[in-house]
């Protein structure tokens, strides 16, 4: 089984952050495609007891990557009020919102665009979200 350190989970987090901010197109939405795609790209390189968590935010649903160490959260400098808060926060501590829901992973990269597909305008859109993370999520 295969565990992220607090410095590569750090990391994945500034480089899905990276991605999905330079699609967001009016400074939200894109936590749900950032937190499936993360999700898929790790459970292909091994990771396992990963799973997608949604909650409120109060200004809608908010969507982050929970592992069994680790609550990832790319998109949480969309608010902010949190941008002090770091991406990546032990499991064991409160975060930033709670969760009322766990999705399932996408299987295959297929699933992992279908799933992500409803945050962009287009098919063109989707894929150049998918593959701008499948170039930028590495695990070493």
């Amino acid at each position: 089984m295969r565990k992220l350190s607090l410095q590569e989970a750090t990391r994945l987090a500034e480089q899905t952050a990276g991605v999905a901010e330079g699609h967001i197109p009016y400074g939200s939405g894109l936590g749900a495609p950032a937190s499936f795609t993360l999700a898929w790209l790790l459970q292909e390189a091994g990771v396992e007891e990963i799973r997608v968590a949604s909650g409120s935010s109060g200004m809608g649903d908010h969507f982050w990557v929970e592992t069994d160490q680790w609550r990832i959260d790319p998109t949480l400098r969309q608010f902010a009020h949190l941008n002090g808060r770091p991406l990546v926060e032990p499991v064991s501590e409160p975060g930033g919102f709670p969760a009322d829901k766990y999705h399932a992973i996408p299987r295959s990269r297929q699933e992992a665009v279908r799933e992500v597909s409803y945050g962009f305008r287009n098919a063109a859109e989707t894929e150049e979200f998918v593959r701008e993370m499948e170039a930028a999520i590495h695990l070493q």
